[in-house]
């Protein structure tokens, strides 16, 4: 058995996965007002994010030419936010720590 089953699903994948890190920069951008406003405005800023990645995964499915939501899909989804999540995003707060405790220091 094959994970793949048309070579289109693999380019579908790779938007995915794109898509995937495109939500976790989202969410972190949405982080921002979400901290800045009162607690009730925040479900509907997750309530947001949800329909934004929704979208975008909806767009590259569409665009792939898959008519159903598939376990890929999802995988996609998920390894895209992870690379984001525990690698771009880790690296960029290491960076902004270091730099500021070492602006403390002088």
């Amino acid at each position: 058995m094959i994970f793949f089953e048309t070579a289109g699903q693999a380019r579908t994948f790779l938007l995915l996965l794109y898509a995937g890190f495109g939500a976790g920069v989202l969410y972190d951008v949405l982080a921002l007002p979400r901290r800045a406003l009162p607690r009730f405005c925040q479900p509907g800023l997750d309530a947001l994010w949800c329909l934004m990645t929704g979208a975008a995964a909806a767009l590259v499915l569409a665009a792939g030419g898959e008519s159903a939501f598939r376990l890929y899909s999802l995988l996609g989804l998920v390894c895209g936010a992870a690379v984001y999540w525990l690698g771009i995003r880790a690296l960029i707060r290491g960076i902004v720590r270091f730099f500021k405790r070492n602006k403390n220091l002088q």
